[in-house]
């Protein structure tokens, strides 16, 4: 279960159907996450610092998240291994959850962003299906693939795309090359885990997966 950045912090039941009948019943604590505020500048590309273009790219965000919220989810689980790291010698860049302020404009970084030079290689982080394969004016080049039960893995500001909507993927598949599409500035590699249509951090996300399968979590670095 995803839990949105917005929500209050708090205890709230947790209830799940279990096979054969029983169910289970817990209470969950929501913690508040630090969400601390980074000017960030839009790129001339895209009008620059001004307030038409902040104003144009509320607009436009809009109409991108409402067409990604209507994709389609699997019931089923379609993975069956442990989320993977989507680019080799992961080193993230930037992380999940603090604002990104363009002028009167704040924004919250939903997703992780990975160093990628324009053309490293992207992988599949597990089994699914691509829903979507489309260029966007902030997010660029994006592919979505459904893994099912609600969770989809999205990939970015890609340069280019080996895939196509309807597409069934295995982990590691080659699926894009990273790039510095749409609202970017510079080539990297930014990805967004939703869990019924809510966006996590993605590294708490791989590492619970692969807690699941008894698996430390994997290393990583921050520069």
């Amino acid at each position: 279960a995803g839990v949105d950045l917005r929500r209050a912090p708090g205890t709230v039941p947790v209830r799940a159907a279990i096979a054969g009948g029983r169910e289970f019943v817990a209470t969950a604590t929501i913690a508040e996450l630090p969400k601390p505020e980074v000017a960030f500048s839009i790129p001339e590309s895209l009008g620059g610092d001004t307030p038409a273009a902040q104003r144009t790219l509320l607009a436009t965000l809009a109409n991108e998240n409402a067409l990604l919220a209507r994709l389609w989810t699997n019931p089923r689980v379609l993975w069956r291994e442990p989320f993977r790291f989507p680019v080799a010698d992961a080193a993230v860049t930037d992380g999940y959850g603090y604002l990104r302020a363009t002028g009167a404009v704040s924004l919250a970084h939903k997703g992780t962003d990975f160093r990628a030079p324009v053309g490293t290689p992207v992988y599949a982080m597990n089994r699914g299906v691509v829903r979507l394969v489309r260029a966007f004016r902030n997010y660029g080049t994006t592919v979505v693939i459904d893994h099912g039960t609600g969770i989809q893995t999205l990939y970015m500001h890609l340069s280019r795309a080996y895939v196509s909507p309807g597409e069934l993927v295995l982990p590691g598949r080659l699926i894009a090359r990273s790039g510095e599409t749409g609202y970017a500035l510079g080539p990297h590699l930014h990805v967004s885990v939703r869990i019924g249509g809510i966006s996590v951090d993605p590294e708490r996300f791989l590492a619970l997966t692969r807690s699941a399968f008894g698996l430390p979590s994997e290393g990583r670095v921050v520069q």
